[in-house]
């Protein structure tokens, strides 16, 4: 299919008289694409060679500095899986703290200590104590202690080293 935006050339289909041939334009000589520069400009335009030292330094460098930025974006990763770690272990301990204090509730109105007397006394059987039911002891020989001690006589070195002892003092 032809491209709608191009014109046609209608003249292919006319009748053709070898009467008068169509002008041709005129042919244009071709310029030569190549440049001559004197030495001044040819010493200028040479690429200068990378030298391998710079390369290096160049790559170290943009090392270093991705390094760095790996390095505070992993530190900052850490720091958020860190505080999420701290806000749940927070939240638990909020939630338990009031379980506790609700078990305590619970605990302190089921100890009631008139409800605790009725149980002993309805269920247990239990009374309050009487004079009667408290008997005293009275001894009448005192505690006496002695002291075992082994009779021990110094030793050979003992007697040596105080000897010595004696000399300086």
């Amino acid at each position: 299919m032809a491209n709608s935006s191009s014109a046609y050339d209608f003249r292919l289909f006319e009748t053709q008289t070898a009467a008068a041939p169509a002008p041709q334009e005129p042919v244009r000589k071709k310029k030569s694409n190549v440049i001559r520069l004197n030495e001044k400009q040819l010493r200028r335009s040479y690429r200068h060679n990378a030298h391998a030292l710079r390369m290096v330094l160049n790559l170290c460098v943009v090392l270093m500095i991705v390094g760095a930025i790996g390095a505070v974006v992993f530190s900052q990763v850490q720091l958020t899986e860190l505080t999420d770690q701290i806000n749940t272990v927070t939240n638990d301990l909020a939630e338990q703290e009031s379980l506790a204090i609700q078990l305590e509730m619970q605990a302190a109105s089921k100890m009631n200590t008139d409800e605790i007397e009725a149980y002993a006394r309805e269920t247990l059987g239990m009374e309050k104590v009487s004079e009667g039911q408290t008997t005293y002891i009275s001894l009448q020989q005192e505690d006496a202690g002695t002291v075992v001690q082994e009779n021990t006589a110094p030793n050979i070195f003992t007697q040596i080293w105080e000897s010595i002892l004696s000399i300086f003092s």
